[in-house]
């Protein structure tokens, strides 16, 4: 997508959710992913509570179905008299394609494969590495020993 065009239908360029994936993790890209709700005022019609704000419509509204938030306000601990507005729950408008359970399992498969895709190396670099520590550690062991062997005779 070009980032111009992005940024005139959406108001902003979307954001590339393989390079979250590698910045924050799975975990994030799922959460992000599972709430999604619907807020008249974003040029998209929909918000997040994972990045709010967020330029990026719900793609996946079909599969999850329509949802609004509630939200509850409460008296703020920092600066008393201010009120805070705090998440509550999500209650659904309009069912989607899959029921909650199907939908969070899609999620999750989305998640991974974004992740997947953000980094293909990482699970070589991350087996080569264990490997690469297990050489340290024995090759600390011989420069221990051998540094006992060396100094055993100077007192």
């Amino acid at each position: 997508m070009n980032p111009a065009d992005a940024k005139a239908w959406f108001g902003a360029v979307p954001p590339d959710l393989s390079v979250m994936a590698r910045a924050k993790s799975a975990d994030y890209i799922y959460t992000y992913l599972r709430t999604y709700y619907r807020d008249p005022s974003r040029p998209t019609g929909w918000n997040n509570l994972a990045y709010p704000n967020t330029a990026m419509p719900h793609v996946l509204w079909q599969l999850q179905g329509t949802r609004d938030a509630v939200f509850t306000e409460r008296e703020s601990a920092e600066n008393p008299g201010e009120k805070e507005r705090h998440f509550d729950h999500f209650v659904q408008v309009h069912p989607g394609q899959l029921d909650s359970v199907d939908y969070d399992n899609a999620a999750a498969d989305i998640a991974g494969f974004l992740n997947y895709m953000a980094e293909p190396a990482r699970e070589q670099r991350h087996r080569l590495g264990v490997w690469v520590l297990i050489f340290l550690l024995g090759l600390f062991v011989v420069t221990w020993r051998l540094n006992a062997s060396f100094w055993k005779d100077v007192k």
